[in-house]
Protein backbone atom coordinates (compact mmCIF):
# COMPACT_ATOMS: atom_id res chain seq x y z
CA UNK A 1 0.00 0.00 0.00
CA UNK A 2 2.73 2.20 1.00
CA UNK A 3 4.45 2.03 -2.96
CA UNK A 4 1.12 2.63 -4.33
CA UNK A 5 0.91 5.64 -2.59
CA UNK A 6 4.11 6.65 -3.20
CA UNK A 7 3.00 6.20 -7.06
CA UNK A 8 -0.53 7.48 -7.49
CA UNK A 9 -1.66 8.92 -4.28
CA UNK A 10 -5.60 8.86 -3.70
CA UNK A 11 -5.69 8.49 -7.76
CA UNK A 12 -4.82 4.85 -6.98
CA UNK A 13 -7.69 2.14 -7.72
CA UNK A 14 -6.89 0.55 -4.07
CA UNK A 15 -8.04 3.76 -2.41
CA UNK A 16 -11.83 2.39 -3.07
CA UNK A 17 -11.25 -0.26 -0.45
CA UNK A 18 -10.95 2.65 2.26
CA UNK A 19 -14.37 2.76 1.78
CA UNK A 20 -15.91 -0.41 3.74
CA UNK A 21 -13.55 0.48 6.45
CA UNK A 22 -14.92 3.91 7.10
CA UNK A 23 -18.73 2.91 6.51
CA UNK A 24 -18.25 0.53 8.95
CA UNK A 25 -16.38 2.54 11.76
CA UNK A 26 -18.92 5.52 11.20
CA UNK A 27 -22.11 2.95 10.28
CA UNK A 28 -24.27 4.46 12.85
CA UNK A 29 -23.98 8.09 11.46
CA UNK A 30 -23.85 6.92 7.60
CA UNK A 31 -27.30 4.68 8.43
CA UNK A 32 -28.89 8.44 9.77
CA UNK A 33 -27.41 10.32 7.09
CA UNK A 34 -28.62 8.71 3.98
CA UNK A 35 -32.12 8.99 5.77
CA UNK A 36 -32.04 12.46 5.95
CA UNK A 37 -30.68 12.90 2.41
CA UNK A 38 -32.71 10.24 1.17
CA UNK A 39 -35.78 12.48 2.79
CA UNK A 40 -33.81 15.77 1.31
CA UNK A 41 -33.73 14.32 -1.75
CA UNK A 42 -37.34 13.79 -2.30
CA UNK A 43 -38.50 16.99 -0.68
CA UNK A 44 -36.30 18.75 -3.40
CA UNK A 45 -37.65 16.67 -6.20
CA UNK A 46 -41.59 17.08 -5.23
CA UNK A 47 -40.93 20.57 -5.13
CA UNK A 48 -43.40 22.90 -7.78
CA UNK A 49 -41.02 25.34 -8.37
CA UNK A 50 -42.72 28.67 -9.83
CA UNK A 51 -40.36 29.97 -12.42
CA UNK A 52 -41.79 33.50 -11.89
CA UNK A 53 -40.64 33.66 -8.21
CA UNK A 54 -37.16 34.86 -7.53
CA UNK A 55 -37.45 33.61 -3.74
CA UNK A 56 -38.64 29.93 -5.26
CA UNK A 57 -35.67 29.93 -7.58
CA UNK A 58 -33.03 30.80 -5.36
CA UNK A 59 -34.36 28.32 -2.57
CA UNK A 60 -34.51 25.46 -5.00
CA UNK A 61 -31.08 26.27 -6.52
CA UNK A 62 -29.34 26.96 -3.17
CA UNK A 63 -30.77 23.71 -1.54
CA UNK A 64 -29.72 21.36 -4.79
CA UNK A 65 -26.32 23.17 -4.41
CA UNK A 66 -26.10 21.79 -0.77
CA UNK A 67 -27.61 18.82 -1.10
CA UNK A 68 -24.70 17.79 -3.85
CA UNK A 69 -21.65 19.41 -1.59
CA UNK A 70 -22.62 17.67 1.30
CA UNK A 71 -23.15 14.24 -0.44
CA UNK A 72 -19.81 15.08 -2.32
CA UNK A 73 -18.27 15.41 1.30
CA UNK A 74 -19.32 12.17 2.39
CA UNK A 75 -17.92 10.50 -1.02
CA UNK A 76 -14.69 12.49 0.57
CA UNK A 77 -14.75 11.20 3.65
CA UNK A 78 -15.28 7.86 2.50
CA UNK A 79 -12.13 7.97 0.87
CA UNK A 80 -10.28 9.69 4.01
CA UNK A 81 -10.17 13.29 2.60
CA UNK A 82 -11.23 14.79 5.17
CA UNK A 83 -9.82 17.96 4.95
CA UNK A 84 -11.32 18.12 1.31
CA UNK A 85 -14.67 16.82 2.75
CA UNK A 86 -14.56 19.92 5.56
CA UNK A 87 -14.17 22.71 2.65
CA UNK A 88 -16.84 20.94 1.00
CA UNK A 89 -19.01 21.51 3.75
CA UNK A 90 -18.20 24.64 4.18
CA UNK A 91 -19.51 25.18 0.20
CA UNK A 92 -22.65 24.01 1.57
CA UNK A 93 -22.84 26.13 4.51
CA UNK A 94 -22.78 29.56 2.49
CA UNK A 95 -26.29 27.56 0.23
CA UNK A 96 -27.70 26.74 3.40
CA UNK A 97 -27.41 30.83 4.59
CA UNK A 98 -28.81 31.72 1.42
CA UNK A 99 -31.72 29.35 1.20
CA UNK A 100 -32.35 30.32 5.12
CA UNK A 101 -32.33 33.70 4.22
CA UNK A 102 -34.60 33.82 1.42
CA UNK A 103 -37.30 31.62 3.40
CA UNK A 104 -36.83 33.63 6.85
CA UNK A 105 -36.85 37.41 4.63
CA UNK A 106 -38.62 36.98 1.40
CA UNK A 107 -37.41 40.83 0.58
CA UNK A 108 -34.04 39.20 0.33
CA UNK A 109 -34.23 37.40 -2.24
CA UNK A 110 -34.65 40.11 -4.95
CA UNK A 111 -31.40 41.87 -3.35
CA UNK A 112 -29.93 38.36 -3.82
CA UNK A 113 -30.71 37.64 -7.59
CA UNK A 114 -29.77 40.97 -8.12
CA UNK A 115 -25.73 40.17 -6.32
CA UNK A 116 -24.92 39.09 -9.72
CA UNK A 117 -24.17 42.34 -11.34
CA UNK A 118 -22.22 42.92 -8.29
CA UNK A 119 -20.20 39.44 -9.49
CA UNK A 120 -19.81 41.15 -12.87
CA UNK A 121 -18.24 44.09 -11.47
CA UNK A 122 -15.39 42.02 -9.58
CA UNK A 123 -15.00 39.89 -12.17
CA UNK A 124 -14.27 42.98 -14.56
CA UNK A 125 -11.98 44.49 -11.77
CA UNK A 126 -9.78 41.23 -11.63
CA UNK A 127 -9.57 41.31 -15.24
CA UNK A 128 -8.34 44.79 -16.08
CA UNK A 129 -5.48 43.97 -13.28
CA UNK A 130 -4.37 41.38 -15.19
CA UNK A 131 -0.38 41.42 -15.92
CA UNK A 132 0.13 38.51 -18.38
CA UNK A 133 0.05 39.67 -21.88
CA UNK A 134 -1.17 36.39 -23.11
CA UNK A 135 -4.09 36.75 -20.76
CA UNK A 136 -4.64 39.76 -21.44
CA UNK A 137 -4.97 39.22 -25.49
CA UNK A 138 -7.39 35.79 -24.54
CA UNK A 139 -10.11 38.03 -22.98
CA UNK A 140 -10.01 40.71 -25.64
CA UNK A 141 -11.74 37.99 -28.14
CA UNK A 142 -14.36 38.55 -25.89
CA UNK A 143 -15.17 41.72 -24.08
CA UNK A 144 -13.47 44.99 -24.37
CA UNK A 145 -11.83 46.69 -21.86
CA UNK A 146 -14.26 49.63 -22.45
CA UNK A 147 -16.87 46.72 -21.77
CA UNK A 148 -14.95 45.61 -18.99
CA UNK A 149 -14.36 49.58 -17.62
CA UNK A 150 -18.53 50.06 -17.75
CA UNK A 151 -19.15 47.16 -15.17
CA UNK A 152 -16.82 49.01 -12.90
CA UNK A 153 -19.72 51.55 -13.15
CA UNK A 154 -22.21 48.62 -11.33
CA UNK A 155 -23.81 50.31 -8.11
CA UNK A 156 -25.82 47.16 -7.62
CA UNK A 157 -23.68 45.83 -4.06
CA UNK A 158 -22.43 43.03 -3.19
CA UNK A 159 -23.92 40.55 -0.38
CA UNK A 160 -21.85 39.17 1.77
CA UNK A 161 -22.24 35.63 3.31
CA UNK A 162 -22.35 37.09 7.06
CA UNK A 163 -25.40 39.26 6.01
CA UNK A 164 -26.85 36.20 5.01
CA UNK A 165 -26.23 34.15 7.63
CA UNK A 166 -28.04 37.22 9.84
CA UNK A 167 -30.89 37.53 7.84
CA UNK A 168 -31.46 33.42 8.27
CA UNK A 169 -30.96 34.30 12.15
CA UNK A 170 -27.71 31.98 11.90
CA UNK A 171 -25.38 34.49 13.51
CA UNK A 172 -24.11 31.29 15.61
CA UNK A 173 -23.60 29.04 13.05
CA UNK A 174 -20.83 31.74 10.82
CA UNK A 175 -19.04 32.34 13.95
CA UNK A 176 -18.51 28.89 15.47
CA UNK A 177 -19.03 26.02 12.56
CA UNK A 178 -18.15 28.62 9.26
CA UNK A 179 -15.04 29.45 10.88
CA UNK A 180 -14.00 26.43 11.63
CA UNK A 181 -14.35 25.06 8.37
CA UNK A 182 -12.61 28.35 6.83
CA UNK A 183 -8.98 26.87 7.97
CA UNK A 184 -9.19 23.88 5.88
CA UNK A 185 -10.68 25.45 3.15
CA UNK A 186 -7.54 28.31 2.85
CA UNK A 187 -5.16 25.69 3.68
CA UNK A 188 -4.02 27.73 7.07
CA UNK A 189 -0.80 26.57 8.79
CA UNK A 190 -2.53 24.66 11.55
CA UNK A 191 -4.55 23.20 9.62
CA UNK A 192 -1.96 21.62 7.15
CA UNK A 193 0.57 20.75 9.45
CA UNK A 194 -1.38 17.32 9.38
CA UNK A 195 0.66 16.52 6.68
CA UNK A 196 3.69 16.59 8.79
CA UNK A 197 5.37 14.27 11.28
CA UNK A 198 7.12 15.25 13.98
CA UNK A 199 9.05 13.34 16.54
CA UNK A 200 8.92 13.20 20.39
CA UNK A 201 10.75 16.95 20.39
CA UNK A 202 8.34 18.26 17.82
CA UNK A 203 10.63 18.44 14.79
CA UNK A 204 9.25 17.50 11.85
CA UNK A 205 10.71 14.04 10.45
CA UNK A 206 8.79 13.84 7.52
CA UNK A 207 5.63 14.31 5.27
CA UNK A 208 2.46 12.23 5.01
CA UNK A 209 -0.68 12.11 2.69
CA UNK A 210 -2.89 9.34 3.54
CA UNK A 211 -6.31 8.58 4.23
CA UNK A 212 -7.71 10.10 7.66
CA UNK A 213 -9.73 7.00 8.31
CA UNK A 214 -10.48 8.44 12.61
CA UNK A 215 -11.15 11.82 13.89
CA UNK A 216 -14.41 11.63 11.26
CA UNK A 217 -17.15 12.02 13.85
CA UNK A 218 -17.88 15.87 13.69
CA UNK A 219 -17.46 16.28 10.30
CA UNK A 220 -20.70 13.43 9.79
CA UNK A 221 -22.18 15.56 12.64
CA UNK A 222 -21.90 18.89 10.47
CA UNK A 223 -23.16 16.94 7.20
CA UNK A 224 -26.12 16.23 9.42
CA UNK A 225 -26.73 19.02 10.71
CA UNK A 226 -26.75 21.13 8.02
CA UNK A 227 -28.92 18.60 5.62
CA UNK A 228 -31.90 18.71 8.73
CA UNK A 229 -31.53 22.72 8.74
CA UNK A 230 -31.77 23.07 4.49
CA UNK A 231 -34.59 20.47 5.22
CA UNK A 232 -36.51 22.51 7.77
CA UNK A 233 -36.10 25.64 5.65
CA UNK A 234 -36.75 24.21 2.32
CA UNK A 235 -40.09 22.86 3.37
CA UNK A 236 -41.26 26.41 5.02
CA UNK A 237 -40.91 27.58 1.48
CA UNK A 238 -42.46 24.88 -0.61
CA UNK A 239 -44.35 22.43 1.94
CA UNK A 240 -45.41 20.15 2.92
CA UNK A 241 -46.84 21.95 6.05
CA UNK A 242 -46.54 19.21 8.56
CA UNK A 243 -42.62 18.04 7.49
CA UNK A 244 -40.41 18.00 10.70
CA UNK A 245 -37.23 16.83 10.64
CA UNK A 246 -37.38 16.44 14.30
CA UNK A 247 -36.66 12.99 15.03
CA UNK A 248 -33.52 13.12 13.06
CA UNK A 249 -32.71 16.25 14.98
CA UNK A 250 -33.25 13.69 18.39
CA UNK A 251 -30.99 11.08 16.45
CA UNK A 252 -28.37 13.14 15.80
CA UNK A 253 -28.61 14.58 19.25
CA UNK A 254 -28.55 10.86 20.91
CA UNK A 255 -25.37 10.29 18.93
CA UNK A 256 -23.41 13.45 19.43
CA UNK A 257 -24.02 12.66 23.26
CA UNK A 258 -23.17 9.02 22.64
CA UNK A 259 -19.65 10.33 20.87
CA UNK A 260 -18.64 12.92 23.18
CA UNK A 261 -19.16 10.31 26.19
Amino acid sequence: MQNDLRDQGFLNSWTADVRPFVREKYATWRTLLLDVNARCVSLHYEAKVNADEPRALLAAAHFARLLASVQAAVILLEHGLLAQAKALLRVALESLFALAAVEAKPEVAMALALSQEADKRTIADRILRWQQPNLKAAVATVVTEAELNNYLTIKTPEIKTFELAKAADMVDWYLSLYSLLSFPTHGSVSDISSHLITDAAGQVVGLKNEPEIDGQTAAWAWALEIEIRAADAFAAVFGPIDFSMDDARTRLQTLSDKAES
